[in-house]
């Protein structure tokens, strides 16, 4: 459940936006890596994760997994269902 929070924090605090007539996705992310990172840390030291959630989650920080993630699922979507797609 956690997990879910951090991510869709990331997820509002980046920018998105899809061209439906060109199939084109833009994609802004306005929060740096080491805030990311730093957000997790604090949420590390005030006990709202635990460590192995921390090194966890900082290695998908790292290495872009989220966002990887996100885009992998955005090109399984068929165009029939870009209508329901919410950013």
């Amino acid at each position: 459940m956690l997990l879910i929070s951090i991510l869709s924090i990331v997820m509002v605090s980046s920018c998105g936006s899809l061209n439906k007539a060109e199939g084109q996705f833009h994609y802004n992310n306005t929060i740096t890596k080491g805030q990311e990172l730093l957000d997790l840390k604090k949420a590390l030291d005030e006990g709202a994760i635990n460590q192995d959630e921390y090194d966890l989650m900082k290695d998908k920080i790292i290495n872009d997994e989220y966002i990887k993630s996100f885009f992998k699922q955005m090109d399984e979507i068929d165009e029939e269902e870009f209508d329901s797609v919410s950013i």
